[in-house]
């Protein structure tokens, strides 16, 4: 079952919490993040970015492959690496 609707799990991402980045794939983010608050941020960051990405043909921007928010006080950065 897939986490996020749009993206396969094992998609490959880097991603930035207050500052300390990482490399993983969509699962890790919902399987092995220490915190529950990373992991909350994580998560909200990944869905944004599926919603950006599934509503940039109706606006008429390009498709994102990064997104960045603030949850919570947790700085997160988000950015699909190519296959």
């Amino acid at each position: 079952m897939r986490h996020v609707a749009g993206f396969s799990n094992s998609t490959k991402i880097r991603f930035n919490v207050n500052g300390f980045g990482m490399y993983g794939t969509i699962n890790d983010i919902y399987t092995k993040i220490a915190t529950v608050t990373h992991g909350d941020a994580l998560r909200l960051a990944i869905q944004k970015l599926a919603y950006d990405r599934r509503r940039s043909p109706f606006t008429g921007e390009g498709r994102p492959v990064g997104v960045n928010i603030t949850h919570e006080g947790h700085d997160v950065q988000i950015t699909l690496m190519a296959n």
